[in-house]
């Protein structure tokens, strides 16, 4: 498979399996695949502090 069509098949999956892909395969290549100050970088906004207030705000911390 190419790299867009594993693109392609990973935003057609629901929303639980792209959630599975998240929390099971991304650990497992996250060593080896995010070496660089860019990439780090990259997972830094994704996680940010204000987007994780954001989201607990909205979901009310979990409850």
């Amino acid at each position: 498979m190419t790299f867009e069509e594993i693109k392609t098949a990973i935003l057609s999956l629901g929303a639980e399996d792209q959630k599975r892909l998240i929390m099971d395969v991304l650990p497992q290549i996250w060593g080896a695949a995010c070496t660089d100050a860019s990439c780090l970088s990259k997972m830094r906004e994704l996680v940010d502090e204000e987007t994780v207030k954001g989201y607990l705000e909205q979901h009310m911390n979990g409850i």
